[in-house]
C-alpha cells in the first residue's frame, strides 16, 4: 500500500516551510510524542529535493506564531539517499536538527557536489554556514575528498 501524506515541515534550507509529499508502505502517528514514522520504500519529495530511505521518523512541534506544525528533527534509516540540484548524498543513517541546522550522515557516508566528492564514516554538515566535518571512523578508515578537475 502506498501512502501520500502532505506535511508542513522544515528540512534542509531548500525545504523551507512548505508542503511535502511522503510516500511509504506504512505510516504511524504518535500524537503524544509529536512523532510520525514512515516505513518501507519511503520517498520524501519537496520541490527539487528528494529523500529516500527504508524508514523515516520525524518529530514535530507546533509553531506558536502560526499554529502550524513544523519539523523539529528528522531521522532517516537504511539506504539513505538525498538528491538536490546542487548535491547528492548517501549513507546508512541521517539525522537533521532544525534548531542547529545540522545534518549528520553516518555509515558509509558520501556527498557529491560541483566541488567534488567527500567520503567518510561520519559527515556533519551545517546547512546554514556550509561548515563540514568528515570523520573516517573507528575502523581506521580514512577520509577521502576528490576534487573535480575544473575546481580552482
Amino acid at each position: 500500500m502506498k501512502l501520500s501524506v502532505w506535511l508542513i515541515l522544515l528540512l534542509l534550507p531548500s525545504w523551507a516551510l512548505a508542503a511535502m509529499t511522503v510516500d511509504a508502505d506504512r505510516f504511524e502517528l504518535v500524537q503524544g510524542k509529536q512523532q510520525a514514522d514512515f516505513y518501507g520504500h519511503v520517498v520524501v519529495k519537496r520541490e527539487d529535493m528528494t529523500l529516500k530511505a527504508e524508514k523515516v521518523r520525524v518529530w514535530y512541534q507546533d509553531n506558536k506564531t502560526t499554529g502550524k506544525r513544523v519539523l523539529k528533527q528528522a531521522e532517516a534509516i537504511g539506504k539513505v539517499d538525498i538528491d538536490t540540484p546542487d548535491s547528492k548524498g548517501k549513507s546508512d543513517y541521517a539525522l537533521f536538527t532544525t534548531t542547529s541546522n545540522v545534518l549528520v550522515m553516518k555509515g558509509n557516508a558520501h556527498m557529491t557536489s560541483q566541488q567534488g566528492t567527500v567520503e567518510g564514516e561520519h559527515i556533519t554538515y551545517n546547512t546554514k554556514t556550509k561548515d563540514t566535518k568528515v570523520v573516517g571512523g573507528d575502523s581506521g578508515k580514512q577520509v577521502r575528498f576528490t576534487f573535480d578537475e575544473d575546481v580552482q
